[in-house]
């Protein structure tokens, strides 16, 4: 049945739009409900007919009584076509009513098509939702490699400072030791 409404589809709308399935089912729907309305209007008018005509047939028979009976022959062939036209008429019922049921039938495969259209909007949440945990752990990872960068980088200029320093400390050292080497003592003067 989905197959039959996608192969009226193109006949249906213009070629200009792009057909989704939301706007398929809108417009399903909105055909429905133009098509239940219309089928209770021409319900109620035809019933209202067929009820007008079953009365019209009552007075009918009613007043073929007092007809002569030469006359009998003419209404009798007014009864043939009254009876011919309340048969046109429950035929056409019947055919609303298989329109009626082929009309519920769309619906139901329309409840279905939206149905599998909110799985595979969940789906395709979950997906964007997958997607963003893995930018958030990639960005984190590399935020993380970075500060370790940067702390090696601080932890390498301070141990350089301070390798400096004691170089310096030790350069002062073995200049005192080296003045103290080379100044006499005061008691060998």
């Amino acid at each position: 049945m989905v197959s039959f409404i996608l192969l009226l589809t193109p006949l249906i709308v213009p070629s200009t739009q792009t057909v989704t399935l939301e706007k398929l089912a809108d417009w399903l729907e909105r055909w429905r409900v133009e098509q239940e309305s219309s089928l209770r209007l021409w319900k109620a008018e035809s019933g209202a007919k067929f009820n007008g005509l079953e009365a019209s047939l009552t007075t009918v028979k009613t007043e073929a009584a007092g007809i002569k009976e030469q006359d009998r022959e003419q209404f009798e062939d007014c009864i043939g076509d009254l009876t011919l036209q309340s048969t046109d008429i429950r035929e056409l019922l019947t055919i609303v009513g298989a329109t009626q049921n082929a009309t519920s039938q769309l619906l139901t495969e329309l409840d279905t098509l939206r149905g599998r259209q909110a799985v595979s909007a969940a789906v395709q949440a979950g997906q964007v939702l997958m997607f963003v945990a893995y930018l958030l752990t990639t960005i984190s990872i590399y935020f993380v490699k970075r500060c370790q960068k940067v702390r090696e980088k601080t932890q390498r200029k301070e141990f350089e400072l301070l390798e400096k320093k004691l170089l310096s400390n030790k350069a002062k050292r073995r200049a005192a030791a080296a003045k103290e080497k080379s100044a006499p003592a005061p008691s060998q003067k």
